[in-house]
């Protein structure tokens, strides 16, 4: 048996939100979960960036909406940079592109 060489999941904060790196998928979901509460802004909108995600499915969908609550909840935003494209084909395929539409930005 091969020993598992998946990346692990990381979040780095940045000054506006955080940056997601590594696979982002059910299995590890949690993971974002617990490490966006250290990382959430204290004021204003949240910006999370997508950039660094190397795997995701459904579960990044689900973050996202959490996310949105969770923002919402303080009176703010969230701005999704770089979501990758099958997410985004998910969303569209489910019928909730129009919910993540205004939050995710793919950047050039």
């Amino acid at each position: 048996m091969k020993p598992d060489i998946t990346p692990a999941p990381m979040m780095q904060p940045t000054p506006t939100g955080f940056a997601l790196a590594g696979p982002l998928t059910i299995a590890n979901a949690s993971v974002y979960v617990d490490a966006a509460r250290a990382h959430w802004p204290q004021e204003g909108d949240a910006v999370i960036d997508f950039a660094g995600v190397t795997e995701a499915d459904s579960a990044a969908l689900a973050l996202i909406f959490k996310w949105q609550r969770d923002a919402e909840k303080k009176g703010h935003k969230i701005h999704c940079l770089n979501v990758p494209a099958n997410v985004i084909s998910l969303a569209r395929l489910y019928g909730v592109d129009d919910l993540i539409a205004a939050q995710a930005v793919q950047l050039p």
